[in-house]
């Protein structure tokens, strides 16, 4: 009997077929070997550039290996997301996302689809709003406010995003007369509520609360899932519109088909990062909570907020343009 050895091509062939053969948990453990580059659809200096920044360097310890952000603001972060959704499945590129990968397709035909093009990694923070209103204005609980929509109108301003998505809300709730003026950013919308332009607001706190402070606007109600900072003393809109939850949030995702394994790993080093007490106190200090999750529990996050948005964008009549 002769037995005659493999040609290199083929051992070649069978090494090739190996690699793309190892399993996840095998990739997984030489995962990282080389810098992670993380995509941030946001101009340097912003909020979720400043968090991402604060946790870079506990990642980087926790992975052994450089985590490089790479800001790519434009298009309503769609820019950064089409980046994230077509890159290599490896774990070698992440992506800072916000709500508005769950309300872009909403709003915007061609948009990156946050279940099929995108796969969950770890929130990393939580954030109600506080609605406002001019200190001029009669009402002064959420109940109020509805009454005063329904006898006379009211006007909702906001600088877009979630907020937004609260004044139509209040709108398709209360089968009233409010009014949602968009302002491109906070500080307009709040230099009109101010002036008694518009009537009331729902704002991020950190644009609110030096007015609240100063006595220039009312705090009226935050839209979180319970009372707490920086208002604790403050009722919830949900104590009158039972499941009126509006919550953003600051995560983590990954290209679609990202294994398992090397997912889990990047979740490790999120929650590692955001257990640092130097990290906790640079996000916290704006009155944002930080809430690392698991993927399963991100994946559930954004699939309610698409069952809520997509009813309230179907209930205003809006649609894709």
């Amino acid at each position: 009997m002769v037995f005659t050895l493999p040609r290199p091509r083929v051992l070649l062939g069978l090494a090739a077929v190996m690699a793309l053969t190892a399993s996840p948990a095998l990739q997984a453990q030489t995962f990282p070997s080389k810098p992670i580059r993380w995509i941030v659809p946001y101009t340097a200096g912003g909020p979720a550039d400043i968090i991402a920044r604060a946790m870079q360097p506990k990642m980087q310890e926790n992975l052994g290996q450089p985590v490089v952000i790479d800001n790519r603001p434009g298009g309503n972060a769609n820019i950064g997301h089409e980046l994230g959704s077509k890159a290599a499945p490896d774990g070698y590129t992440i992506l800072y996302v916000v709500p508005n990968v769950v309300t872009n397709p909403l709003l915007y035909k061609n948009m990156v689809d946050p279940v099929k093009d995108l796969d969950p990694v770890a929130k990393i923070t939580s954030q109600a709003y506080v609605m406002v209103a001019n200190p001029s204005f009669p009402a002064k609980t959420v109940g109020e406010v509805i009454e005063v929509a329904r006898k006379k109108g009211v006007n909702c301003a906001s600088g877009g995003g979630l907020p937004g998505f609260g004044c139509l809300w209040f709108k398709s709730h209360s089968k009233a007369d409010f009014t949602h003026v968009q302002y491109k950013g906070n500080g307009p919308a709040m230099n009109d509520l101010i002036g008694g332009q518009v009537d009331v607001m729902i704002d991020l706190f950190n644009t609110a609360m030096p007015q609240v402070k100063a006595g220039r606007a009312n705090a009226i109600a935050l839209t979180g899932r319970k009372r707490g900072m920086p208002l604790p003393e403050l009722p919830i809109i949900a104590e009158t519109i039972p499941g009126f939850v509006l919550e953003g949030w600051h995560a983590v995702m990954a290209p679609p088909g990202t294994p398992a394994p090397i997912v889990n790993r990047l979740n490790q080093a999120i929650h590692a990062a955001l257990a640092d007490p130097g990290v906790i106190q640079r996000i916290t200090e704006s009155s944002i909570e930080v809430t690392p999750s698991t993927p399963a529990e991100l994946a559930a996050t954004i699939k309610e907020d698409w069952a809520k948005y997509s009813r309230i964008t179907q209930d205003a009549g809006i649609k894709p343009e």
